[in-house]
């Protein structure tokens, strides 16, 4: 029968072994308090190996950190550049550009078509086209060329 490990008020990454808990299935748990302040049941073999180091805290905070690390290094001048490279226009797209839209005009009731962009929180527009195709490549390719960076 293997030696019995006594682990408490031992440390294992962010968390303080308390006290012995009951056996799961045969196995030794641990009663622990994580940095964060919440309690945690761990077994003896997670501690030792280091395979369980806090409550679930630490995991939520690298997720957090590395999503936006990742985020951050495609942006350049605060522009993510991937989010208008090679994207397909939306399913519901009425007018099968990405950045057009159709609206009538106010006196004559003319249906016309609009390129519109948004960057740093500002939107951009290009109006009065006759149709969706030439909005989208006289327009919207113009406000990309214009607003986003090289």
């Amino acid at each position: 029968m293997p030696k019995k490990i006594d682990l408490k008020d031992g440390r294992f990454g962010r968390l303080l072994v308390i006290e012995e808990a009951e056996k799961e299935n045969g196995r030794t748990t641990w009663l622990c308090k994580c940095e964060c302040g919440n309690h945690v049941k761990v077994k003896t073999v997670y501690l030792i190996t280091e395979q369980t180091r806090s409550c679930g805290c630490l995991k939520k905070t690298q997720d957090a950190e590395n999503l936006r690390n990742q985020y951050d290094n495609k942006r350049i001048d605060g522009v993510v550049k991937p989010l208008f490279k090679g994207k397909e226009p939306r399913k519901d797209s009425s007018t099968g550009y990405r950045g057009v839209s159709k609206y009538y005009t106010r006196k004559s009731k003319e249906l016309r078509y609009r390129a519109w962009i948004t960057v740093n929180g500002k939107r951009y527009y290009k109006s009065g086209f006759k149709t969706a195709e030439e909005a989208y490549y006289q327009g919207r390719l113009a406000l990309e060329n214009e607003h986003l960076p090289k």
